[in-house]
């Protein structure tokens, strides 16, 4: 097919495209797309976009639902 891209998984590259060019949530965008929201965050964490999207893939999820939970009490 013309215009392809080798091992791209389209399904990650429509959850990227939806997370990036619309309001859905990186959640919303996995779900829409038919994949994890891991596999969406780790694809756009190992494509360099991480810090783009404000994706750490190294946080420390411990201390991210700890502030989570604060910011809601």
């Amino acid at each position: 097919m013309a215009g392809e891209i080798e091992d791209v998984d389209e399904s990650i590259a429509t959850g990227v495209g939806l997370y990036a060019l619309s309001d859905a949530t990186l959640h919303d965008a996995a779900k829409a797309a038919g994949v994890t929201s891991w596999e969406l965050e780790e694809a756009i964490v190992e494509a360099g976009l991480g810090e783009a999207f404000g994706i750490d893939g190294e946080a420390d999820v411990t201390a991210e639902i700890d502030r989570l939970l604060d910011e809601q009490l």
